[in-house]
């Protein structure tokens, strides 16, 4: 296998052993920090496409990840989590962990409700509510698109709204917004930001009630990249959302913005131990990956700067 996932699989890696190392040498989790993971796919796929990244962790792999969460860690529902950041420490001393899935699968009713439901563990499904009851792969879903001929629909199937409130009345998940029409911010338009969040949380309230309507997840999510503006996460406050997750590296502390909150990647190079040593903090080789968002947001805008506007025609 060659090209640009074989050296994203190879940092994963690579990331991971560091990690684990970290968590080794120093066992002690410093401060009052929380983590929270992000998942996306969770299939029985099978190959890997060297071009487009699945962003899958099967089934089988989900449930080794959960089952060292629930033993070394306290899983609490992701609206708790600034409570308990700010209140007396756990006796038990664990570190603090939410859990979030974006998108809106098909395969979270079919394979984490109920690994969820087996472990008593709560989670945040933030969906894209333009795709629910979608024929077809999701727009955003490159990878499913191109290799739609070698994969069952449960792969890239996005939820019904019957299977949404399915997952709800388990009491176990607690629903979000993944936009509605999962646009990349740094490519919209004051106004798309608005409709994103708004529409999205009009949707979510009116079917499922206000409480499913509290948490927003930035599609795509790199603030160093612009996905996350000061116009985005003022259109998402002002939507009625209480409090906002992106895909920025880093754990999460009692004076973190709650409109711009870190999360962590679970993803399908992690063992159960690189997972226990994320959830305590063990994080520091994940921050090269800032440092590759900062070039690429440095050779971006130095292009952008560098482009000259046309000479008029002189008459």
């Amino acid at each position: 296998m060659s090209g640009p996932i074989r050296v994203k699989r190879f940092l994963r890696r690579a990331t991971g052993l560091g990690e684990v190392m970290l968590h080794d040498l120093n066992r002690r989790r410093a401060g009052r920090l929380a983590c929270i993971f992000y998942y996306h796919r969770v299939s029985d796929i099978g190959f890997i496409d060297p071009h487009f990244d699945d962003r899958n962790v099967s089934p089988r792999l989900l449930e080794l990840h959960l089952a060292a969460l629930e033993e070394f860690a306290e899983i609490v529902p992701l609206p708790e989590l600034h409570e308990r950041l700010t209140s007396d420490r756990p006796k038990n001393g664990k570190p603090l962990v939410s859990l979030t899935f974006d998108d809106g699968y098909a395969n979270f009713r079919l394979n984490v409700l109920p690994l969820l439901e087996r472990y008593k563990i709560p989670a945040t499904l933030a969906v894209a509510t333009a795709y629910m009851e979608s024929s077809k792969p999701a727009p955003f879903d490159r990878w499913a698109k191109k290799n739609l001929g070698r994969i069952s629909p449960e792969a890239w199937r996005m939820l019904t709204w019957h299977e949404l409130e399915e997952c709800v009345s388990s009491g176990l998940v607690l629903l979000g917004a993944h936009s509605h029409s999962h646009l990349k911010g740094s490519e919209c338009t004051p106004g798309q930001l608005h409709d994103e969040a708004h529409v999205s949380a009009d949707i979510l309230r009116g079917r499922f009630g206000k409480p499913h309507a509290q948490i927003y997840a930035y599609p795509f999510g790199n603030s160093l990249l612009g996905d996350v503006s000061e116009d985005y996460e003022n259109a998402v406050r002002s939507a009625g959302f209480t409090m906002a997750v992106t895909t920025d590296v880093g754990l999460v502390g009692p004076e973190s913005n709650h409109f711009r909150l870190p999360r962590i990647e679970a993803h399908d190079q992690d063992s159960p131990e690189t997972i226990r040593a994320k959830s305590a903090g063990a994080i520091a080789p994940l921050y090269l990956n800032n440092w590759f968002h900062k070039a690429s947001a440095w050779r971006r805008n130095r292009a952008y700067k560098n482009i000259r506007p046309p000479v008029e025609a002189k008459t």
